[in-house]
């Protein structure tokens, strides 16, 4: 039996029919973002992931009251050994801990730039300034940390996931959303205050 062609279905109907339950689903799939690895978080400092510290030491120079009274100023010397494993050159931070031993506690965060050039072996060493509420000299340490720059990833907001129909888009522009992540959230690390001027105004 055949059915008047007013109920009849064109194809186009049909395909209309579909593909938008299709589009529907695939929007409110969720996979892992390609640029982040599901992670929602992106290195901001191309190269510095492959940089590792081979070896660190910190030397305690002086310890000084700032003219203020409240805070206690250190100054140390921090030697850093720092390996690129990799081909091309790294520009990022380390970031430098100084540890009260005995409470194990942290004192102070300061960070210093660090640029190496690809597959090299680098020793630095770092004049850094500490500011402390009470002292404890002598049983202080620094504890050294290369930071990778991690940002969050603007093609997912940060939140690791896209919807299934943009994977092919987002895997086509990988390279070209990489760049544009990087540029847009340069990596800063927070502020650190300059001790070394409060230890000269104390001397």
């Amino acid at each position: 039996m055949r059915l008047p062609t007013k109920y009849s279905f064109q194809k186009k109907y049909v395909a209309f029919l579909a593909i938008v339950p299709l589009l529907v689903v695939t929007t409110l799939v969720k996979v892992d973002c390609p640029i982040c690895d599901g992670h929602g978080l992106v290195n901001s400092t191309p190269g510095i992931e492959k940089v590792q510290i081979i070896e660190s030491e910190g030397k305690e120079l002086y310890v000084t009251r700032t003219a203020c009274g409240p805070f206690i100023v250190y100054q140390y010397d921090v030697m850093v050994s720092l390996l690129n494993e990799g081909s091309d050159e790294a520009e990022g931070w380390l970031r430098m801990i100084h540890k009260d031993m005995l409470k194990d506690k942290v004192l102070d965060t300061q960070y210093v730039a660090v640029s190496i050039p690809g597959e090299t072996l680098l020793d630095m060493t770092y004049t850094v300034w500490f500011g402390a509420g009470y002292e404890a000299p002598g049983r202080t340490e620094v504890c050294v940390e290369v930071i990778v720059g991690e940002v969050p990833d603007l093609v997912c907001n940060g939140t690791g996931k896209i919807p299934l129909n943009t994977l092919f888009l987002t895997n086509w522009l990988k390279d070209s959303f990489d760049k544009i992540v990087r540029v847009e959230q340069e990596y800063k690390p927070p502020l650190a205050i300059p001790w070394e001027e409060y230890a000269g105004e104390a001397n």
